[in-house]
């Protein structure tokens, strides 16, 4: 025998001896009993760390000992049944938790721990019985409790600096919409439009505009949980921030509490929901074993409710796979549902597509794109975080609702007066940021946006920060100021190179190149970005491999940030006429310490004699300056007024050419000018399709101001008179071309259009071509004449009991 045979012999007989000895300590630790086993965990726990806090000694003791005897008595009441190791680990790790807390009396994790031992007890006697149905039963019932208390609550970020906050769902979360899922075969069933629910009469008179609305939108808005009651397989895709996660722990909580309409709930009994995240899963992906791992449950409950048939999966984070298991997860699910028919699931994921195309489905899914959040939702979502802040505070409800509306009022009004941030709402993530800014910032939002950024930056930045990264992990190396520093040079590399989004290795390389500035190795960079990928903040992965910030407008407040610290002024004023850089030249301006001054002389010289880009980017940046002299200011205001209000053709057409750069100055000038001004501006901002004066024109639509001044346009002068409504009108026709948001936005306001708006509206539908636009501008139309309809059956009813006397 030679020597590497009896070497390798001896280490098989290590191991085997090894393990051997591992099992006799396994069946010596079930065979403990819970009494011995407490006393050697109690044994283990050091004393109280609040006893020095003056805490006298015999009440620390008095509080162990009541302890120590409450799990006693937990364990009595679980039965005669062994501790397997996994409960032993649980109970080790809520022992010390405890101790940190004084071993309180008042302490909910004790209580949801007797609970649990005590509906073991029923398990644990049927599987003793050899009762599999009641063993199940009782499993069913234990399990659906454990997923309300785990899921049943949304946590409320940043409220305090000392503890996470935590509110019942139902007080927090708003309902999320979806595209109505896309399949081969799609039901037929009528749907109905999303939003509030018509009252009593109300929904026959509303019938028709609804209708009308459908008609505009190719794939109807629906509820998250109505989309899935027909498609018992459905794939759902989502921005980072869209809320994906949230949407499926109040799946999880409503389907545990028997509420939740599934694809099987037409049978009894209901569905058992098992909520696994895609990141806690191993390989083979998608197994029973495995995905009972991941959602906190047994192994054979999860089987036995698969081959019932009772089965909601749902999946969380596809893109979020380990590498050993991605792209595995998908086809492993497929199977398992193949092997057990009739179970349920969902599966949410971010876009893997490129922006505009449609993203694939595996073989029997359907698949639905989680949609922005739209101004109606916004403003609940406002109500109810602001209720769930108060409530946190521990008021009296009544008083926590006063306090809420008039918070959540107040928010709602600056979030409406701001294009900027009604855009920046539109996610869960970011409109819960908005509200914490408010909140911490006495009731307001900042007005100048370079201040609101950093702001909303900073919320951002001090959520990553509280992360529960690994201990060591690099990310955590980096304080707030790295960290933001890290971020504005990567996103100045990115603009320069003029993308939005960057591939994964990328990233690695430019981050590597910045780190050693920061007094960080380059080789750090990878494991930075392992670190944040699965985190929503400032940047994040937008699809699989793909990163990018979570909005563009961070990407351009952290390029402008990085220029002003360079003092690289020459380069902002080179690139003055690419569309691309205004934006971030106009947040330029409004930084501490940045030479606004010198960025408008250089914008003005840039125009010599013309009024162009470089004076209408100078008058926006009069608006984020922190401080602009006075004769600066009259400079421009001279200069624009050259131009705006428009007198000839020519100043149209030179207006229409310089096109969004000139918009924010035209919105401006709207509040000042005079009624017969006012036509040739709305007009112009209808030319240029600018859709940040959306909110503006609304109040126009009701304006019959009219006027019979001539007003230039790209055809030559218009005389015919007109009021401000029509002129409302005709920017209504040509931004609801371009923006879905405006015509939502004109959808609820149209009711209370003047005749003359409605008029306009008819004209141009029967001249346009366009199929997608005649339907909205019909939407519109009939819309507005079933209010009238219903305002002139109201306005009879009420004077006909008066006519009714007279005759009498």
């Amino acid at each position: 025998m030679t020597a590497a045979v009896r070497q390798a012999k001896t280490r098989v007989g290590r191991g085997k001896a090894a393990g051997a000895t591992r099992r006799a300590e396994v069946e010596a630790a079930a065979a403990e009993s819970p009494e011995t086993l407490l006393d050697r965990i109690f044994a283990e726990v050091p004393g109280s760390p609040q006893a020095s806090d003056g805490l006298p000694e015999v009440v620390g003791r008095n509080r162990r000992a009541r302890a120590r005897r409450r799990l006693v008595d937990a364990f009595a009441a679980r039965g005669p049944y062994p501790v397997p190791e996994e409960l032993r680990g649980e109970l080790r790790a809520l022992v010390e938790r405890w101790r940190q807390k004084g071993f309180e009396d008042a302490f909910p994790e004790a209580d949801v721990f007797e609970i649990r031992c005590a509906e073991e007890r029923a398990v644990l006697d049927a599987a003793a019985r050899g009762d599999e149905e009641a063993r199940f039963a009782a499993a069913e019932r234990a399990y659906r409790r454990e997923v309300e208390a785990r899921y049943g609550q949304i946590e409320i970020r940043g409220l305090q600096l000392s503890a996470r906050v935590r509110q019942d769902l139902e007080i927090a979360y708003v309902p999320l919409h979806v595209e109505e899922p896309s399949e081969e075969l799609r039901s037929t069933k009528p749907r109905r439009a999303a939003g509030k629910k018509p009252k009593g009469g109300a929904m026959a008179v509303e019938a028709k505009a609804a209708s009308a609305m459908l008609r505009v939108l190719e794939r109807p808005r629906v509820l998250a949980t109505d989309a899935f009651v027909d498609h018992p397989r459905l794939l759902i895709f989502g921005e980072p921030g869209s809320g994906k996660s949230t949407l499926l722990a109040y799946l999880a909580t409503r389907a545990a509490r028997g509420e939740l309409a599934t694809p099987t709930s037409r049978r009894e009994p209901a569905s058992i929901p098992f909520l696994v995240p895609v990141r806690a899963l191993q390989d083979p992906p998608a197994s029973p074993e495995g995905m009972a791992h991941a959602a906190g449950a047994e192994a054979w409950f999860v089987e036995a409710a698969l081959r019932r048939g009772r089965a909601l999966l749902l999946i969380d984070g596809l893109d979020e796979a380990r590498t050993q298991v991605a792209g595995k997860v998908l086809p492993a699910l497929t199977a398992t549902l193949d092997a057990y028919p009739g179970n349920s699931v969902i599966v949410t994921t971010r876009p893997a597509a490129a922006p505009g195309e449609d993203e694939t489905a595996p073989r029997g899914f359907a698949r639905a794109r989680l949609l922005p959040m739209t101004r109606d939702e916004v403003g609940v979502f406002i109500d109810r975080w602001c209720l769930a802040a108060e409530l946190s505070l521990n008021k009296p409800r009544e008083q926590a609702e006063i306090d809420a509306r008039a918070a959540a009022d107040d928010l709602k009004e600056r979030v409406r007066a701001s294009r900027a941030i009604e855009k920046l709402a539109e996610t869960p993530l970011l409109c819960s940021v908005i509200c914490v800014v408010h909140r911490f910032l006495g009731q307001r939002i900042p007005e100048r946006r370079v201040a609101l950024y950093e702001a909303i930056t900073n919320v951002l930045l001090y959520e990553w920060d509280r992360a529960k990264f690994a201990e060591g992990a690099a990310i955590g190396k980096l304080d707030a100021h790295a960290k933001r520093a890290l971020l504005a040079r990567l996103a100045l590399s990115m603009h320069r190179a003029r993308v939005a989004e960057l591939p994964a290795e990328e990233v690695v390389k430019r981050l590597a190149e910045h780190l050693p500035d920061l007094g960080r190795p380059e080789g750090e960079a990878a494991t930075i970005v392992t670190e944040i990928r699965d985190r929503n903040g400032v940047l994040v992965e937008r699809s699989p491999g793909s990163f990018a910030f979570s909005h563009l407008t961070f990407q351009e407040y952290l390029a402008a940030m990085e220029l002003v610290n360079a003092h690289a002024y020459n380069e902002l004023l080179l690139s003055y006429r690419d569309k691309w850089w205004h934006e971030v030249i106009v947040l330029s301006a409004g930084f501490p310490g940045a030479h606004a001054d010198r960025i408008i002389r250089g914008l003005l010289a840039k125009d010599g004699d013309d009024v162009a880009e470089g004076t209408m980017l100078a008058a926006q940046c009069t608006d984020t300056a922190i401080e602009v002299r006075q004769a600066q200011r009259k400079e421009i205001e001279k200069r624009v007024a050259r131009l705006i209000p428009p007198a000839s053709p020519k100043e149209f057409e030179t207006l229409v050419h310089l096109g969004d750069v000139a918009g924010p100055v035209l919105l401006r000038s709207l509040d000042k000018a005079s009624t017969e001004e006012k036509t040739s501006i709305i007009v112009l901002l209808a030319y240029i399709q600018y859709e940040p004066a959306t909110r503006s024109i609304l109040k126009f639509l009701r304006d019959p101001s009219r006027t019979d001044y001539p007003i230039p346009t790209l055809l030559g002068m218009f005389n015919k008179p007109r009021t401000l409504a029509e002129c409302a009108a005709l920017f209504v026709r040509s931004i609801i071309e371009v923006s879905e948001t405006a015509f939502s936005i004109f959808f609820d306001a149209i009711p209370s259009a003047d005749p003359s708006a409605v008029r306009s509206l008819q004209i141009s539908m029967d001249l346009v071509e366009d199929p997608e636009l005649r339907n909205k501008l019909r939407a519109l139309i009939e819309r507005a004449e079933t209010a009238h309809a219903t305002s002139s059956a109201s306005s009879y009813a009420v004077r006909s009991p008066r006519r009714a006397a007279r005759s009498g």
